[in-house]
C-alpha cells in the first residue's frame, strides 16, 4: 500500500483508523525526507488528509489524517538510505483505549487482555468471557457524559484495518460503571459464569482445612 500527502509518498503495511479517520496506527517505509514529511503531516496542527492506495489502484482505499499525539519508533535502513517507522496513536488521558488482534487471534480474548491490562480500569475479567464482552459491548451504550471529548459511543467499536498484518482493531470505552454492568447482567443471565475462577482457586491452594479445623 502506499500512503500519500501533497508533498511525499511512502510504502506501508498497516494503517488503523478510527471513527474520525484519524491514524490510530500505522507502519510505514521509505525514503527519509518522505517519511518525515509524512510524519509532520500527521503531527500538523493543520490536520491535512493523507490518501492510501491499494496495489495498482487509482481510487483511495481510505483518507485520513493525524491525531493529537503519538508513540514513535524510527528504524534506518542505510542500505537504501531509508528509515521505518511505527506510529501508534496514544493519550493515558482519553476517555478510550485501542486494542489489536493478529490474524487467528479471537478479538474477544484481545479485548480481556485490554481490559486487564489498562491501569484506568478496574474490570473483572475471565479469558473466557471475551466473546461475550466483545459481542455485548458493541451493542452498549457507554456511560460517559455527553460533553466528554473523544469518548466513543459504545463501549467497543471496531476501527479500519488496512493491510494485512492485523485481523482486527478495536477502540474500546475506558468505562468502569458500562464494562462493570456488562459483567454483572453476564452473570446474572447466565451467559458468563465464575466456575474456571472457582476452578483455578482451588487448584492454586488444595487441601486447605476447613475454618475450625486444628
Amino acid at each position: 500500500m502506499i500512503l500519500a500527502s501533497a508533498h511525499a509518498t511512502v510504502y506501508t503495511d498497516v494503517l488503523v483508523a478510527d471513527h474520525a479517520h484519524q491514524v490510530v496506527l500505522l507502519s510505514m517505509a521509505g525514503p527519509r525526507t518522505a517519511v518525515k514529511a509524512i510524519y509532520a503531516a500527521l503531527r500538523s496542527n493543520h490536520h491535512p488528509w493523507l490518501k492510501l492506495y491499494g496495489e495498482g489502484s487509482v481510487d483511495p482505499a481510505a483518507v485520513v489524517r493525524g491525531a493529537d499525539r503519538y508513540r514513535v519508533r524510527a528504524t534506518p535502513l542505510p542500505s537504501v538510505r531509508g528509515v521505518q517507522m511505527v506510529l501508534v496513536a496514544h493519550d493515558e488521558r482519553a476517555p478510550a483505549g485501542t486494542l489489536y488482534a493478529l490474524p487467528g487471534e479471537p478479538a474477544g480474548q484481545a479485548l480481556v487482555q485490554a481490559l486487564d491490562g489498562d491501569p484506568r480500569l478496574v474490570v473483572p475479567v475471565l479469558s473466557e468471557w471475551g466473546d461475550y464482552l466483545l459481542r455485548e459491548a458493541e451493542e452498549t451504550p457507554a456511560t460517559f457524559p455527553d460533553d466528554c471529548p473523544g469518548a466513543p459511543a459504545r463501549l467497543a467499536e471496531p476501527l479500519q484495518v488496512h493491510g494485512e498484518l492485523l485481523a482486527e482493531a478495536y477502540v474500546y470505552a475506558r468505562d468502569n460503571d458500562g464494562w462493570l454492568a456488562l459483567v454483572d447482567r453476564g452473570l446474572e443471565s447466565g451467559e458468563i459464569t465464575l466456575e474456571s475462577a472457582l476452578d483455578v482457586s482451588k487448584e492454586v491452594a488444595p487441601g486447605l482445612p476447613e475454618r475450625g479445623d486444628d
